[in-house]
């Protein structure tokens, strides 16, 4: 009786072929996934930053001297090549308090920043309410 006594060293051809096309498969799926990782991870860094140049042109909108009769405004900065920020103050009128007196001075103060989401123009707008003269000591 003869026995084929082949003794193998090393992988066969088709053994090789299919081991690379599982860890290229493996691979690509890891590549992809740290790819959309990265860009999730740079929209919530963009979005804090617009949150954060927001809430900045708030504070020193309140928070500035108020030089004229009238606190209202509109109008628009360039933050960046790519972001711009329209400002909206407009008064707040016929508010009346729990004893029915009128508020007078209220001003309702919008930011709306605009910019460029890899080509989708995004906006996000801000608002708060402010007082004139708050800020203002002696006023």
């Amino acid at each position: 009786m003869k026995t084929n006594s082949h003794n193998r060293k090393g992988f066969m051809l088709m053994e090789a072929l299919i081991a690379f096309s599982i860890f290229g498969i493996a691979a690509t799926g890891i590549i992809i996934a740290l790819h959309r990782t990265a860009e999730l991870s740079q929209t919530v860094i963009h979005e804090q930053w617009v949150t954060q140049e927001a809430h900045n042109l708030l504070t020193e909108i309140i928070t500035a001297p108020n030089t004229g009769t009238d606190f209202a405004r509109v109008e628009s900065i360039t933050i960046d090549g790519s972001t711009e920020a329209l400002i909206s103050i407009e008064p707040i009128e016929d508010l009346s308090n729990l004893d029915e007196e009128l508020l007078e001075n209220l001003y309702r103060v919008s930011v709306t920043i605009y910019w460029d989401d890899n080509g989708t123009p995004a906006e996000e707008t801000f608002t708060i309410v402010h007082l004139d003269g708050m800020f203002n000591n002696g006023r």
